[in-house]
Protein backbone atom coordinates (compact mmCIF):
# COMPACT_ATOMS: atom_id res chain seq x y z
CA UNK A 1 0.00 0.00 0.00
CA UNK A 2 1.49 3.18 -1.10
CA UNK A 3 1.75 6.10 1.63
CA UNK A 4 -0.85 8.75 1.74
CA UNK A 5 0.93 12.29 0.21
CA UNK A 6 -0.04 14.84 2.75
CA UNK A 7 -1.55 17.83 0.76
CA UNK A 8 -1.93 21.67 1.77
CA UNK A 9 -5.26 22.51 2.26
CA UNK A 10 -7.93 25.73 2.61
CA UNK A 11 -10.76 25.39 5.26
CA UNK A 12 -12.95 28.02 6.25
CA UNK A 13 -14.10 28.17 10.21
CA UNK A 14 -17.61 30.54 9.79
CA UNK A 15 -18.24 30.59 13.58
CA UNK A 16 -14.52 32.14 13.81
CA UNK A 17 -14.80 34.16 10.87
CA UNK A 18 -11.54 32.96 9.64
CA UNK A 19 -9.79 31.55 6.96
CA UNK A 20 -7.06 28.31 7.77
CA UNK A 21 -4.30 27.49 5.30
CA UNK A 22 -2.02 24.89 5.65
CA UNK A 23 1.19 24.22 3.72
CA UNK A 24 2.95 20.95 3.48
CA UNK A 25 5.88 19.72 1.20
CA UNK A 26 7.70 21.99 -1.08
CA UNK A 27 4.82 24.65 -2.68
CA UNK A 28 5.42 24.98 -6.57
CA UNK A 29 3.76 26.66 -8.48
CA UNK A 30 0.49 24.58 -9.61
CA UNK A 31 0.50 24.36 -5.41
CA UNK A 32 -0.05 27.55 -5.36
CA UNK A 33 -2.67 28.26 -8.17
CA UNK A 34 -5.13 25.66 -6.59
CA UNK A 35 -4.73 27.19 -2.98
CA UNK A 36 -5.21 30.31 -4.77
CA UNK A 37 -8.90 28.92 -6.09
CA UNK A 38 -9.86 27.17 -2.75
CA UNK A 39 -9.00 30.67 -1.37
CA UNK A 40 -11.46 32.51 -3.24
CA UNK A 41 -14.06 29.78 -2.77
CA UNK A 42 -13.43 30.31 1.20
CA UNK A 43 -13.52 33.94 1.27
CA UNK A 44 -16.56 33.97 -0.33
CA UNK A 45 -18.41 32.43 2.93
CA UNK A 46 -16.67 35.00 5.58
CA UNK A 47 -17.43 38.45 6.34
CA UNK A 48 -15.27 41.70 5.94
CA UNK A 49 -12.73 41.75 8.22
CA UNK A 50 -11.90 37.87 8.71
CA UNK A 51 -8.69 36.89 9.88
CA UNK A 52 -6.14 33.96 8.19
CA UNK A 53 -4.52 31.76 9.97
CA UNK A 54 -1.73 29.90 7.30
CA UNK A 55 0.63 26.73 9.27
CA UNK A 56 4.02 26.81 7.15
CA UNK A 57 5.74 24.79 9.92
CA UNK A 58 5.80 21.69 7.12
CA UNK A 59 6.21 23.57 3.90
CA UNK A 60 8.70 25.60 1.44
CA UNK A 61 8.71 27.22 -1.43
CA UNK A 62 9.74 25.05 -3.94
CA UNK A 63 10.48 27.34 -7.10
CA UNK A 64 10.95 31.45 -7.64
CA UNK A 65 8.02 30.98 -10.55
CA UNK A 66 5.51 30.40 -7.97
CA UNK A 67 6.06 33.58 -6.24
CA UNK A 68 3.84 35.57 -8.45
CA UNK A 69 0.63 33.50 -7.29
CA UNK A 70 1.71 34.13 -3.68
CA UNK A 71 1.77 38.07 -4.29
CA UNK A 72 -1.54 37.40 -6.11
CA UNK A 73 -3.14 35.59 -3.50
CA UNK A 74 -1.66 38.33 -1.07
CA UNK A 75 -3.62 40.98 -3.10
CA UNK A 76 -6.85 39.09 -3.47
CA UNK A 77 -6.55 38.92 0.68
CA UNK A 78 -6.26 42.45 0.89
CA UNK A 79 -9.05 43.67 -1.61
CA UNK A 80 -11.35 41.04 0.42
CA UNK A 81 -10.73 43.31 3.41
CA UNK A 82 -8.96 41.04 5.06
CA UNK A 83 -8.36 41.16 9.15
CA UNK A 84 -5.12 40.01 11.01
CA UNK A 85 -2.94 37.41 9.49
CA UNK A 86 -1.15 35.00 11.65
CA UNK A 87 1.61 32.59 9.97
CA UNK A 88 2.91 29.80 12.12
CA UNK A 89 6.42 29.30 10.82
CA UNK A 90 8.00 27.08 13.77
CA UNK A 91 11.11 27.77 14.25
CA UNK A 92 12.21 27.38 10.54
CA UNK A 93 14.25 30.24 10.12
CA UNK A 94 15.07 29.60 6.31
CA UNK A 95 11.65 29.77 6.01
CA UNK A 96 10.86 32.81 7.78
CA UNK A 97 13.10 34.53 5.62
CA UNK A 98 11.67 33.37 2.45
CA UNK A 99 8.28 34.71 3.42
CA UNK A 100 8.93 37.43 5.07
CA UNK A 101 11.04 39.23 1.96
CA UNK A 102 7.99 38.52 -0.12
CA UNK A 103 5.44 40.58 2.17
CA UNK A 104 7.57 43.11 3.43
CA UNK A 105 7.01 46.10 0.86
CA UNK A 106 3.69 44.79 0.75
CA UNK A 107 0.95 48.00 2.17
CA UNK A 108 -1.79 46.60 3.96
CA UNK A 109 -0.62 43.43 4.39
CA UNK A 110 1.08 43.30 8.00
CA UNK A 111 1.02 39.55 8.77
CA UNK A 112 2.24 38.41 12.53
CA UNK A 113 4.71 35.61 12.87
CA UNK A 114 4.10 32.74 15.42
CA UNK A 115 5.88 29.26 16.46
CA UNK A 116 2.49 27.18 17.17
CA UNK A 117 -1.55 27.06 16.18
CA UNK A 118 -1.74 27.57 20.39
CA UNK A 119 0.31 30.83 19.72
CA UNK A 120 -1.88 31.88 16.45
CA UNK A 121 -5.06 31.39 18.41
CA UNK A 122 -3.71 33.17 21.69
CA UNK A 123 -2.63 35.95 19.74
CA UNK A 124 -6.06 36.29 17.79
CA UNK A 125 -8.05 35.65 21.45
CA UNK A 126 -6.28 39.11 22.54
CA UNK A 127 -6.95 41.07 19.07
CA UNK A 128 -10.80 40.83 20.00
Amino acid sequence: MAAEKKRSTVSVDMKKNRLVITLHGTIRKNDLESIYTDIRFGVRDLQPGFDVVTDMRNSTIGYLTGITTFLKIQKFLKESAVGKIVRITGTSKTFLQQISTLTENQNGYTPTYVESLEEAEHYLSKQK
